[in-house]
């Protein structure tokens, strides 16, 4: 069973709310795929890290908008049909963003 979650699980880890989280969704933003993304980045192919993490930033940008959640679903869920909004949120908000984000912390292996 350890090897099923080795296999499915990152090899890149961050903890809290950093600077890798906004530079993958600015990926995204470029139109890279979630599958480009692991794979650039050290993630497994079935790694969810990609989605979890573009997330969180978009939470952000909505709390920061102060936008609902409920309203902008489709937003979070297709984020690059509608790219070119997200990235005018991003480019507003980056200097916030910024100030609340840590270094991250990369780590391979077992914790």
């Amino acid at each position: 069973m350890k090897n099923a979650i080795a296999i499915t699980r990152p090899t890149l880890k961050t903890k809290g709310f950093s600077t890798h989280h906004i530079d993958i969704f600015s990926y995204i933003l470029l139109g890279k795929t979630n599958r480009e993304i692991n794979l650039m980045l050290g993630y497994t192919r079935r790694s969810h890290a990609v989605v979890d993490h573009s997330r969180k930033v978009m939470y952000k940008l909505l709390a920061l908008e102060e936008l609902c959640r409920k309203d902008h679903h489709n937003f979070v869920t297709h984020p690059r049909q509608y790219q070119f909004w997200w990235k005018k949120l991003l480019d507003k908000h980056m200097s916030a963003l910024l100030s609340v984000a840590i270094a991250p912390g990369f780590y391979e292996g077992d914790e």
